[in-house]
């Protein structure tokens, strides 16, 4: 996986650059809502390579794209 085609598949929602002490990370271009973060989102995903970035950043678009569900609070009346 080079940058460029890992930019073409998640550029629109994430910054992507090489981290100063080696690796890559990737940046949310948009927070992402505490309900997203309480579903394993995040706004930061790390990697030592391209490859490992590459696979982080699938399995948040997986987790974007499932559906989820609010529990009440409360039981209903």
């Amino acid at each position: 996986m080079t940058l460029a085609e890992l930019t073409r598949l998640h550029g629109r929602t994430w910054t992507i650059a090489e981290a100063v002490g080696g690796g890559w990370y990737a940046v949310r271009r948009a927070d992402m809502s505490a309900y997203g973060l309480e579903h394993g989102l995040s706004n930061i995903r790390c990697g030592t390579t391209l490859a490992e970035l590459a696979r982080r950043l699938d399995t948040e678009t997986r987790l974007e794209n499932q559906p989820w569900r609010r529990v009440p609070l409360r039981a209903a009346p």
